[in-house]
């Protein structure tokens, strides 16, 4: 018979988490909300720009966002987003590709593939307190690396449930839309790591390695 007492502990536990995870996602959201001095509501990126921000960038559909932790190898790329129950429920699909053997080869047998689902159901107010349903997902997976999602297509530097520090992660925003075209050792490629300091830059896909813009 299971040891009723022992469930409540993990259920509580992952309750714990849940919340916590959110606490970090709000944070990433606040921090866009203030996007400029004036206290301005922060509108996003349109559907071919890219935003890059120290608590992480957001990636156009389709594209492939490469990212680096010392001599690992990840590549992500979202397929599909979309909104259920007048929008109170966000989806997301992606793609993942993981090389672990320090090569940065993704032609390799070896490489870690991966078709994920990313849910952010509507939130519950109980108690003056803000939580979330145990069912949201709200990391990405890749091979070992989870990195938090804020819909649409919002990646940051930590997973979900991860502290605001900077946890050896780097990201690569890339033109690429296919899997044989990734070279992670290609010098146009800019890579960017965890700074709360960076301020919001954004740049149109088709000019992403010609320059950048960044916003005031």
């Amino acid at each position: 018979m299971p040891n009723s007492k022992s469930d409540e502990e993990k259920k509580m536990k992952r309750l714990a988490m849940t919340i916590l995870a959110y606490l970090i996602i709000s944070a990433l959201i606040g921090g866009k909300m203030l996007a400029s001095a004036q206290g301005e509501k922060y509108i996003g990126p349109g559907p071919d720009e890219v935003e890059i921000g120290g608590m992480g960038m957001v990636i156009p559909l389709g594209r492939l966002l490469f990212i680096r932790r010392g001599s690992e190898y990840g590549v992500v790329k979202f397929t599909e987003v979309w909104t259920e129950k007048s929008g109170e429920d966000k989806y997301g699909r992606y793609e993942s590709y993981y090389q672990g053997d320090k090569t940065g080869d993704f032609s390799k047998k070896n490489v870690q593939y991966r078709e994920g689902k990313l849910i952010d159901p509507k939130g519950i107010w109980v108690g003056g307190s803000h939580y979330f349903s145990l069912r949201g997902i709200y990391n990405i997976r890749c091979g070992p690396i989870k990195l938090a999602w804020v819909y649409k297509t919002f990646v940051s530097f930590l997973p979900a449930n991860g502290k605001r520090k900077d946890h050896g992660i780097e990201l690569a925003p890339t033109k690429w839309t296919d899997i044989s075209e990734v070279n992670v050792f290609d010098p146009r490629l800019k890579w960017y790591r965890y700074d709360e300091k960076q301020k919001i830059i954004r740049i149109p896909i088709d000019q992403l390695w010609e320059t950048e813009k960044t916003k005031e």
